[in-house]
């Protein structure tokens, strides 16, 4: 398991960087996130105007005088003159009131609250339409506008200054100059059609928007995805192989499946959520702050606390995600090693115990999950139990003001609403620290594996996939050197498994790798394979060190048959070609042939969903095939490959003695002019080496054929009467 240090520094930053590292895989997918946070606006909009549109149904509903293309009307011509009129306006011979004029008006040193407009031009209108010319004019002012002072009843003309006409006039008036004007039930009954009209409508296209904007950025999300999972799955398959040998492949699974879930989830809610939210609640926050901002302001001060009660419950969700990401590895890795080894399991009639321990290990993700659900489901009622003591202060305040007749009740209603509307996207946005936090958790195990260094440097523009630019290795030549070659393992620093090792081979011939358990054999060759790199020494292939070559090129030189041999979950001819590039179904064939698998193979057989797969088609694994049959198509797949130097660690120790003679001819004909070593364990298989190599605490005690081992290296001696003599 992987564990790194916090520093201080660390702990005390809120700012997720982890997570923000996550960005860089959105940005080739930003055409569709853009797009959708756009259509986020269009969210926006749409919620604002349903929210609004409160408005011209309580007019047309209950209004007792004025229509709603009246009341419209009045509302241009009150921003136009910068004054107040009496809600509800009848259409009065005697002209309007200004009930009160603004501090910005610009007639206010013309006019006063309380007094009366009754004429224009020396005309009388009635109040409707005195407010109808005024609202349509295209003057910066109207002249010769008749006014009955409030103070002495004594009326005067003056030129009263005017608001320019906004943009949003005209197309304004073009609307209202279409709708039904009248106050009976059935211009009513048609203006309250229109406006559901609208409301539907406008509903319908919010809805569009709101589909558009999850599609396109959950389509930016999960290719980003996609993108980083790839890549953690690239960097994962090149660490070194001394990484994967200390750390269990669990803890890699959960970061790959359960973390990258975590990720997906938090870019999901932040470009989401994040954006359309807010966006929402700004609009009808505006529209409240348009009507009277004083309410607003009544209504936040409950905001610091809630901004204390997120950023609380986040550091709570981050800390318990973390142990619940570590849990999954663990329980993961647990259940994958007991399934693997499920044989030994039931042998030793461990199945209860197993269960207890993953029952144990089960209850730590509980509690760590739960206690970050527990905090999620709390943030949500925390959140919005603040909110309404907000919104109770913005109604109290407000219906004072309604109550001394400083905001026309409507108006009053409508900020109601749209601070009732702000509930919706608050109670959305509540959970979002918490997704944000989780995720960054998450990134944070994701990143840690993907900055440890791999194998080989990979290129940074590169496909994840690519190797940067090394030196390509040509074939063998001539000879193979290991020259002073000395190893310990990074978890063993102190205890070298490799002392000082020499040793030649020619192009070509047969090296038997022998000697007591643990005396270095598989390590040797593993050098070879460049799974690790000598602290001491090099291995040289003519005159090239292969630690200064491509692992791609070194590799692809080496075929490689292990004592467990590997078979994937996958059909007979994947498994044989694998590795193996461009293999014609007949060159399959033929290796499993040479290799004695083809008559086995020919009989095997795989029902997949009602279809039958047969032969080189049927999917195999470990737990389908004998130990004989998986080394027999191991053997096959390195055939198949053709390379110039093979490693076989002891390839025929799980076949029978008549498959081993036959295989053992079919080695002769592969090996011929190729260099082979064979980590040994059979005499059948020393007695055609061209050369036993004999290692015993990780130094070359002996080299020569056997018979010349056995008058000269009396560990070889040793070694043949207790293992390898034919009669033993």
């Amino acid at each position: 398991m992987i564990h790194t240090h916090m520093t201080p520094e660390k702990r005390k930053s809120t700012w997720p960087r982890s997570f923000g590292r996550t960005f860089t895989y959105l940005r080739p997918h930003c055409r569709p996130l853009l797009l959708g946070m756009l259509f986020a606006v269009g969210v926006s909009i749409f919620y604002t105007f349903s929210i609004t549109s409160v408005v011209p149904l309580l007019k047309t509903m209950f209004a007792d005088n004025e229509s709603l293309p009246v009341w419209i009307t009045r509302m241009e011509a009150e921003w136009r003159l910068g004054i107040s009129t009496n809600a509800d306006l009848p259409d009065d011979s005697e002209g309007f009131e200004a009930t009160d004029v603004d501090d910005d008006s610009p007639c206010r040193d013309r006019i006063r609250a309380g007094d009366r407009i009754v004429a224009i031009g020396g005309e009388r209108y009635g109040s409707y339409e005195l407010l109808a010319r005024i609202a349509h004019s295209e003057e910066a002012s109207i002249p010769d506008v008749t006014i009955v002072s409030a103070e002495d009843g004594q009326s005067s003309s003056m030129s009263l200054a005017l608001r320019p006409r906004a943009a949003w006039q005209d197309p304004l008036d073009a609307l209202v100059a279409r709708l039904p004007a009248g106050t009976d039930v059935n211009s009513r009954m048609w203006m309250l059609t229109l406006v559901m009209l609208a409301v539907v409508t406008a509903s319908l296209l919010g809805s569009a928007c709101r589909f558009l904007n999850d599609s396109l950025v959950a389509t930016a999300v999960q290719r980003s995805m996609h993108d980083l999972r790839t890549h953690l799955a690239a960097r994962t398959l090149r660490l070194p192989l001394d990484w994967h040998s200390r750390n269990p492949p669990g803890d890699a699974i959960a970061r790959l499946s359960n973390d990258i879930g975590k990720i997906e989830t938090g870019l999901t809610t932040l470009f989401g959520k994040v954006i359309r939210e807010p966006l929402k609640a700004a609009g009808v926050l505006a529209i409240a702050i348009r009507i009277d901002y004083r309410m607003l302001l009544v209504a936040v001060i409950v905001a610091p606390i809630g901004a204390y009660v997120i950023r609380k419950f986040g550091r709570g969700v981050k800390r318990a995600q973390k142990r619940a990401s570590q849990s999954w590895g663990r329980l993961l890795d647990h259940l994958g090693e007991r399934l693997a080894g499920i044989r030994v399991v039931k042998a030793y009639n461990m199945e209860r115990d197993e269960i207890e321990r993953f029952r144990e290990e089960a209850g730590r993700l509980a509690k760590a999950q739960t206690h970050v659900e527990v905090i999620d489901a709390a943030t949500k009622p925390v959140l919005e139990t603040m909110a309404m003591f907000g919104v109770a202060a913005f109604v109290l305040f407000g219906g004072s003001l309604v109550f001394n007749e400083q905001i026309e009740g409507h108006w009053f209603i409508l900020a109601v609403a749209c601070m009732v509307g702000t509930l919706d996207p608050m109670r959305k946005m509540g959970n979002v620290n918490n997704r944000v936090q989780a995720a960054d958790v998450a990134a944070s195990r994701v990143f840690e594996l993907i900055d440890i260094e791999t194998e080989q440097p990979v290129a940074a523009k590169a496909s994840p996939l690519a190797e940067t630019q090394t030196a390509q290795l040509t074939p063998l030549r001539n000879r193979i050197r290991f020259e002073g070659v000395t190893f310990a393992y990074p978890a063993n620093p102190d205890t070298p498994v490799l002392r000082d090792v020499d040793l030649t081979v020619k192009k070509g011939l047969m090296v038997a790798l022998v000697g007591p358990n643990g005396s270095g054999k598989t390590t040797l060759m593993s050098l070879l394979l460049g799974f690790f790199r000598p602290q001491r020494g090099r291995i040289m292939i003519d005159d090239t060190d292969i630690s200064t070559v491509s692992l791609e090129s070194l590799r692809a030189q080496i075929g490689l048959v292990t004592q467990d041999a590997v078979i994937f979950s996958e059909s007979v001819r994947f498994n044989i070609g694998y590795g193996a590039n461009g293999a014609t179904d007949e060159d399959i064939t033929r290796a499993a042939r040479m290799a004695h698998a083809d008559d086995f193979i020919q009989n095997l057989r795989y029902i997949d969903n009602g279809t039958v797969l047969t032969g080189y088609d049927a999917i195999v694994s470990d737990r389908t095939l004998s130990g004989g049959q998986r080394q027999r198509i191991a053997l096959a797949r390195a055939i198949l490959r053709d390379p110039p130097i093979l490693v076989l660690d002891e390839a025929t120790s799980q076949i029978d003695s008549d498959s081993e003679r036959k295989i053992q001819e079919a080695l002769e004909e592969i090996t011929e002019g190729r260099t082979t070593f064979v980590i040994a364990h059979r005499f059948t298989t020393i007695a055609r080496a061209d050369m036993v190599v004999v290692l015993d605490q990780g130094r070359i005690v002996g080299a020569g054929r056997h018979d010349q081992l056995m008058t000269s290296c009396p560990q070889y001696v040793k070694l043949y009467e207790t293992q390898f003599s034919p009669n033993v």
